[in-house]
């Protein structure tokens, strides 16, 4: 992976931050409590299978409590079934995810299964369930979004440390700055996010490489997404966190930006959202 540009962002001492809104907020739903722990036990569950210190034995004793954990995570993607369209595919497909978790918890306790490949599995299944619980935490945060005046550029930097809870996988993604910068008022808290999602598809889509185009002449201030091509090796690279492309993550994208006014298309290896310039 290329390394993040150390060259310093354009202007950025002159433009205002995001706000300091709480993070926490944009990894699990706050009315999900329970349901953070029972996420790191099944985080938890791969780093136990791969470790040569941890006997078989240890596992199964654990198993009835990994069980509670994923009882726990049911009950939270079952009430998400009641909050609307969008909200019910992640619970619906989140439920899929718990259904794999217990019958690995099962093969687990059997010990009839190689402990890597237990573990391979545990890690698939870890980033699904969180990559489910973000897009939750994104619909839940975009119904009552807090807005802030930020630069289009600024925004996209920003995106690059909204993702810092160590899940997912980094992505070098090269950044073609707006020439000239403008205003948007918005709520970087989940613009970035939903920056981030399009750079998941465009990343799970096949591209080789990621690019992100801010424009704000003309407006709309817009956010392209695409396949970089050969003369994006010249832009500063940002290094993004992305979550797993999981089935619902369009659905999500699409409630999401018609929540907060925003304007998005979405196609294999591109996709775009147009914000409105703030004026005066």
């Amino acid at each position: 992976m290329s390394p993040p540009n150390s060259n310093p962002p354009k202007d950025e001492r002159s433009e205002p931050s995001p706000p300091s809104a709480p993070r926490a907020s944009l990894r699990v739903p706050a009315a999900w409590g329970d349901a953070r722990d029972a996420l790191a036990a099944v985080h938890n569950l791969e780093t136990l299978l791969r470790s040569d210190r941890v006997s078989s034995g240890t596992i199964s004793d654990l198993v009835p409590e990994l069980r509670t954990s994923a009882g726990v995570l049911r009950q939270a993607f079952d009430q998400a079934r009641n909050a609307g369209d969008a909200a019910a595919a992640v619970g619906a497909h989140g439920g899929q995810a718990v259904d794999a978790i217990e019958r690995l918890l099962h093969d687990a306790e059997s010990q009839q299964e190689p402990r890597e490949e237990l573990a391979d599995r545990a890690r698939l299944l870890k980033d699904e369930l969180e990559a489910s619980a973000s897009l939750l935490a994104l619909l839940e945060r975009a119904a009552a979004p807090s807005t802030t005046e930020v630069s289009v550029d600024l925004l996209v930097r920003e995106t690059s440390r909204l993702g810092g809870s160590g899940h997912g996988h980094e992505l070098a993604v090269h950044f073609d700055e707006a020439d000239p910068d403008g205003l948007v008022t918005t709520d970087p808290y989940v613009v970035g996010p939903l920056i981030a999602l399009l750079v998941a598809s465009v990343d799970a889509a096949g591209a080789t490489a990621v690019v992100v185009r801010a424009r704000c002449v003309p407006p709309p201030a817009t956010f392209v997404v695409e396949a970089a091509g050969p003369s994006d090796g010249r832009h500063p690279v940002l290094s993004m966190r992305v979550m797993p492309n999981v089935p619902p993550t369009e659905q999500v994208a699409r409630r999401v930006a018609k929540q907060i006014g925003a304007v998005l298309e979405w196609a294999v290896l591109r996709g775009s959202i147009a914000l409105p310039i703030t004026t005066g």
